[in-house]
């Protein structure tokens, strides 16, 4: 499957996930603030988020499976910086509500919202199941994180239940606080660790891989010799830039077939390479010199 068309996919995945968990979110906000629940309206701010990210990602994978020659750096640092805008939003959002909304005296949590939390629960687990699928057919980090998140916000949805649970049936309303907080918690874990991701897209970050420098000096090796192989970021996706020494006595119209082959070689090599740039500098002839005879 070509790179384009795995990214292309990928993109897909993400917009139906993002679609169905706003749907979810939406309703359990109203149901949140009908009910005066801390803890479901919590729920539902964490689920915004997700969807938010979903959506962003989305884009720019969709934007990188129809790329053409030109390289709009913009539109990569774009979505690293509505990344960063939209965690900022929720969590600055979050953090005003919890310092202004928590009470041990207030009411609890209906009890039949539990089928709420644990349908959210289903829904998110359904949701894992068919990114770890997608991930394992398409081989593309960013699936694989969104399972587990998937995952995690399983374990988020089961909890929360538990804990309206035992506010209801053992009056202890800090289950629901300590569920809120919990959730609070990974909300900010998830900032911190989109928020330098965002930061390395938008500054144009190396990235490290050893592995992947190798494979691309070996494709840029048709060339001549490469001297310079560096990786950088943009936004999630990733740009190679290259400097190779190539032998003076080579034609420009063989130069040109070689970069071609050299850069559609090195764009195959991982589905998030964007751009492929690679600089020539002529090689220097070596001239040996010859060794007088010591009978001259």
């Amino acid at each position: 499957m070509k790179p384009s068309t795995r990214l292309w996919f990928a993109s897909l995945y993400l917009f139906v996930i993002g679609t169905a968990s706003l749907a979810y979110t939406i309703a359990e906000l109203m149901l949140g603030v009908i009910y005066s629940s801390l803890l479901v309206t919590s729920d539902a701010i964490h689920g915004f988020m997700d969807s938010a990210i979903a959506y962003i990602s989305g884009f720019g994978l969709y934007y990188a499976s129809q790329r053409g020659k030109a390289f709009p750096w913009e539109i990569y640092r774009l979505e690293s910086l509505l990344t960063l805008l939209s965690i900022l939003t929720v969590l600055t959002f979050y953090t005003y509500m919890l310092a202004t909304s928590i009470h041990l005296d207030g009411e609890p949590t209906p009890l039949w919202m539990t089928l709420l939390l644990l349908a959210g629960g289903v829904l998110t687990y359904v949701m894992y199941l068919w990114q770890h699928r997608n991930y394992h057919k398409l081989k593309l980090e960013i699936l694989r994180a969104d399972a587990l998140h998937a995952k995690i916000d399983t374990a988020l949805s089961l909890a929360s239940a538990v804990a309206v649970v035992l506010s209801n049936y053992f009056h202890l309303l800090i289950a629901e606080v300590a569920a809120v907080f919990v959730i609070y918690g990974y909300v900010l874990y998830e900032f911190t660790r989109l928020a330098k991701d965002a930061a390395y897209g938008i500054l144009g970050a190396l990235y490290k891989d050893p592995a992947l420098e190798d494979k691309i000096r070996e494709a840029a090796a048709e060339l001549g010799r490469p001297l310079d192989v560096k990786i950088r970021r943009a936004g999630s996706f990733l740009v190679v830039y290259s400097i190779v020494a190539v032998s003076p006595d080579m034609t420009v119209g063989r130069l040109h077939v070689l970069r071609t082959k050299a850069i559609k070689t090195i764009s195959k090599l991982h589905p998030l390479i964007v751009h492929v740039d690679i600089k020539f500098v002529p090689r220097r002839k070596e001239y040996k010199r010859p060794i007088k005879s010591r009978h001259a």
